[in-house]
């Protein structure tokens, strides 16, 4: 009997923007869709895997530009492609101020990890189709998505949840670096959080795909329940540090060098320490605010 597990291919097109293809018997869904710059390559990766199958949803888990920089060059290839997100998230990407901060990233993104540029693509196709929110079902026909709300990354962060099996976090719940080590990205509200880590943790998935880990990064068994525990404890640990030197007197600057050289977080390449500070910013002023 296959597994869903073995129904889920992993896509992804370039460094720092994980794509995995889920295929149903009736419908064919990509989750994420990673970088501008690397769109192509996701595109062909995707055809390889569906053969002569149609693309038919792409589920956006944060409007990030490293989520969400391929949807034009997708909508392009499969003009019936429908992309599914938040419905926050579908103002953003009608906001043109969001537009063109998305797509200067993606250019800074391209020279960075690539050495290259993008190529220009239709504003007008960076959208939302259809918005979905917690507890909605897609139905690929035998593989079903479900559809979490999961905020504390960003206000409307989701998760995913396929056939109560497999679930996609979003990266609300936590990451682990090339190293092991876990770290915590919640930029608005460390208590929202929490709730979302104990919301996944209580689905008990057998197979958890984790965000921005790079290729197989699938965790499975004993190794699930260890993940939420471990995120429980790298917020924690992250909010208890930002409020210890914040008690000892430290000023934010301050407290934001102390973080730097203290806390957990990913790569070099694929968060640079730009990216890194700008985050650890946002972190601090949610703790400190006691959000």
């Amino acid at each position: 009997m296959t597994r869903t597990s073995d129904r889920i291919i992993e896509v992804t097109g370039g460094l720092a923007g994980d794509s995995y293809l889920v295929v149903g018997n009736f419908k064919t869904a990509l989750i994420d869709c990673g970088m501008a710059y690397c769109a192509l390559d996701l595109i062909h990766n995707v055809k390889q895997a569906l053969n002569t199958r149609p693309l038919d949803y792409v589920l956006i888990s944060h409007s990030h530009y490293d989520h969400i920089g391929a949807i034009p060059f997708l909508k392009e290839e499969w003009p019936d492609l429908k992309i599914f997100g938040a419905e926050y998230d579908q103002h953003v990407l009608n906001n043109p101020r969001a537009l063109e901060g998305i797509k200067r990233l993606s250019i800074e993104a391209a020279e960075l990890y690539a050495g290259t540029s993008i190529q220009d693509y239709n504003d007008d196709l960076m959208k939302i189709d259809i918005p979905i929110a917690d507890e909605d079902i897609l139905d690929l026909g035998d593989l079903s998505i479900q559809v979490l709300e999961t905020p504390g990354h960003t206000k409307t962060s989701l998760s995913f949840f396929i056939n109560d099996e497999v679930l996609f976090p979003s990266e609300s719940i936590g990451l682990i670096n090339e190293s092991g080590k876990y770290y915590s990205t919640f930029l608005v509200s460390y208590t929202q959080t929490i709730k979302s880590i104990h919301k996944c943790q209580a689905l008990e998935p057998k197979f958890i795909i984790l965000p921005h880990h790079g290729h197989h990064a699938i965790l499975q068994g004993n190794e699930c329940p260890n993940y939420f525990q471990n995120c429980l404890e790298s917020a924690e640990n992250a909010r208890n540090f930002v409020l210890h030197l914040a008690e000892l007197g430290y000023d934010t600057e301050e407290i934001l060098s102390e973080c730097i050289q203290s806390l957990p977080r990913a790569g070099s390449l694929e968060q640079p320490l730009h990216a890194f500070r700008i985050n650890t910013r946002s972190m601090i002023k949610v703790v400190l605010s006691g959000n």
